[in-house]
């Protein structure tokens, strides 16, 4: 269960602070470090890809093909990155929790490139305009 809220958690807070605080304002907001910024994010996915991990182990039995919990694991990761190799598999509500996985990895994936387009100068900025124009 706690693991449900942080993935809900982790989700929330990326949506909010790349498209809802932008909505706020008329104004540019800037963030004060790029780096702080994609490290983060980065850190999100990955807490994301954990916490998913964590939920398979509570459902092994639901995991055709695993034998422990590197292999619940290995799944969130294969799941996540939308790899599927097929050599483990879903039955049951954890059917529905990959496919859970799958779009909110695809929509973490879609913050995350905004975030990373948002820290990118403007193309104005780096254009040098010559002296004759």
């Amino acid at each position: 269960m706690l693991a449900t809220i942080q993935i809900v958690d982790s989700f929330q807070s990326s949506v909010h602070l790349s498209v809802f605080d932008q909505l706020r304002t008329d104004e540019r907001v800037v963030i004060s470090s790029a780096v702080r910024t994609l490290v983060l994010s980065f850190l999100n996915y990955l807490e994301l890809l954990i916490c998913f991990g964590i939920v398979y182990v509570s459902m092994l039995d639901k995991l055709s093909g695993a034998d422990g919990w590197m292999d619940a694991i290995y799944f969130s990761v294969v799941t996540q990155l939308t790899i599927g190799f097929g050599d483990l598999r879903p039955l049951g509500v954890a059917r529905f929790v990959s496919a859970t996985q799958g779009l909110v990895a695809v929509a973490c994936t879609i913050v995350i490139r905004g975030r990373i387009v948002s820290v990118l100068p403007k193309i104005e900025s780096v254009i040098k305009h010559s002296p004759d124009e």
